[in-house]
């Protein structure tokens, strides 16, 4: 019996020690940002759009086309002024990817910020994503990609079921979209996903 007894401590040491070091990796992604830092990038002047890069823009490129990152690779930095909080931005969402902080979601629906369609992240809520319930309509939201900065202005917020396709579509309109799973409270898997969907206002250089 005593035997048994330290078998089960000895797995649930082990277990709490596994999840809380998931907990910890995940939460490294995330940074605390100064509204001093912040207030002053809506003012930016935007970038110019030459006709070449209006071209461009046309030519859509969706992101599961692009080759030059790996999964799990750093791509940029989503920065939410609201909740002083900027979090690092990761290619991909698969459960590695997602472990260390926000991921871009990759698929023939969405694309990179550049290409102004859709741009999709998701994030774990009791890691990186803490605190997204207080993000409200009319705040802004930013998105650093490729010595860009891009500002996006929240539109709404929404609850939807786990299994919900609807979110993650092609857009013509440039759009970011970040969601996590809810309620933000639950314990375990999630029935639910939170959603945030932002309009493009403009784009400035870092």
């Amino acid at each position: 019996m005593n035997k048994l007894y330290a078998l089960i401590m000895c797995v649930g040491i082990a277990m709490a020690g596994y999840f809380g070091y998931e907990w910890w990796q995940g939460t490294q992604g995330v940074e605390e940002v100064s509204a001093e830092e912040t207030k002053k990038w809506g003012s930016e002047k935007a970038s110019e759009v030459t006709p070449e890069e209006s071209v461009k823009i046309q030519e859509v490129l969706m992101s599961d086309q692009i080759k030059q990152f790996d999964v799990g690779q750093e791509i940029g930095r989503l920065v939410i002024p609201t909740i002083e909080k900027g979090f690092t931005t990761y290619w991909g969402t698969d459960d590695d990817t997602l472990s260390q902080g926000v991921g871009m979601y990759v698929s023939q629906f969405t694309t990179t910020p550049d290409q102004k369609r859709h741009t999709v992240l998701s994030g774990h809520r009791d890691t990186v994503f803490t605190g997204l319930q207080d993000v409200k309509k009319g705040d802004a939201v930013f998105f650093e990609y490729e010595g860009k900065r891009y500002e996006y202005a929240v539109v709404s917020m929404k609850v939807v079921d786990a299994d919900d396709r609807t979110v993650i579509v092609d857009k013509k309109e440039a759009t970011l979209t970040l969601t996590t799973c809810y309620p933000f409270d639950f314990i375990g898997s999630a029935p639910e996903r939170y959603v945030i969907q932002s309009e493009f206002v403009h784009v400035s250089d870092m």
